[in-house]
């Protein structure tokens, strides 16, 4: 969490993602921090539509060791438009910038992530390949799914909503090795 020795969790800018707030139709995952140990878990998602979103109508959910039926964290809470809205595991120790915690939300680098939109259906973004474990993590070093961070690279105008398609994280993401 930013400010905090060893972990990285860096609070989007409304000029980050494809011209910035206004500009995306829908929420998009914008970090993913996985530890290597512990409960040191988090998803940022960012707000770039240009008005506030209710999470009422948002799930979390994780596909663990390729499952096809998904863990489901019901995200509660108001984004407000340029604004990040951070998810957390309930044991994590650096919890400053956090909206939401959830003893649920405990995914390693084989298990992918989505976030879906309830009233539009479907997925609005993902991480990794539902139905499928890569065995450890999808990518390498540093862009890797296990052990790191993920950053969603400037310039990206929509999530993944393809939730079987293949998963490189460096096309999307910089990669940090281990917790930055």
């Amino acid at each position: 969490v930013s400010g905090a020795t060893g972990y990285r969790l860096d609070v989007a800018t409304n000029s980050g993602f494809a011209g910035g707030a206004g500009t995306l139709s829908e929420l998009l995952i914008s970090e993913y921090i996985e530890a290597d140990s512990g409960s040191e878990k988090y998803i940022e998602i960012f707000n770039g539509t240009g008005g506030s979103v209710s999470l009422t109508n948002y799930n979390l959910l994780m596909f663990v060791n390729g499952a096809t039926a998904p863990t489901v964290i019901a995200l509660t809470g108001t984004v407000a438009a340029g604004d990040v809205f951070v998810v957390a595991n309930s044991a994590a120790t650096n919890t400053a910038l956090v909206d939401q915690l959830s003893g649920s939300l405990t995914f390693n680098g084989d298990d992918a992530i989505a976030l879906s939109n309830k009233t539009a259906g479907g997925y609005v973004d993902i991480l990794g390949v539902i139905g499928t474990d890569p065995g450890t993590e999808w990518g390498t070093d540093p862009a890797s799914t296990a052990n790191s961070t993920l950053v969603r690279k400037s310039g990206i105008a929509a999530g993944d909503t393809n939730g079987t398609d293949a998963f490189d994280p460096a096309a999307e993401w910089d990669g940090y090795a281990g917790i930055n």
